[in-house]
């Protein structure tokens, strides 16, 4: 395995146990604050504020228990990785693909810019 990927699996921990334990505010701030999501409604939520909606509707039709099964993470320049993995949760389960964009202070960390699943 690849620092990349447990840099990444360990992320998607992360962002697993906020979002069951319902701590949106801090889920969000995995993601850029220009961040992009684009879930099978066809909508485009774009930013931390209409991200947190997006999650917060989710939770509220009774979406639970979160898995991320990290799947292939792929180098693409020094500042961002392409994830391919999958989910399941109480409701449904798919597939998903990530951009990650390495950023915040000092730019050590990775944080979801483009997170699109169906």
């Amino acid at each position: 395995m690849s620092t990349s990927f447990d840099t990444i699996d360990a992320a998607n921990r992360r962002f697993e146990e906020l979002f069951n334990a319902g701590k949106l505010d801090e889920l969000v701030q995995c993601y850029t604050p220009e961040g992009k999501l684009l879930p099978p409604d066809k909508n485009k939520y774009e930013g931390r504020e209409e991200i947190k909606k997006f999650w917060q509707g989710g939770r509220d039709a009774g979406i639970s228990n979160l898995r991320l099964s990290t799947g292939t993470v792929v180098e693409a320049g020094p500042d961002r990785l392409i994830e391919t993995s999958s989910y399941q949760h109480s409701l449904d389960k798919g597939n998903y693909q990530v951009i990650w964009k390495r950023a915040g202070e000092g730019k050590n960390e990775w944080q979801l810019d483009i997170d699109i699943f169906n």
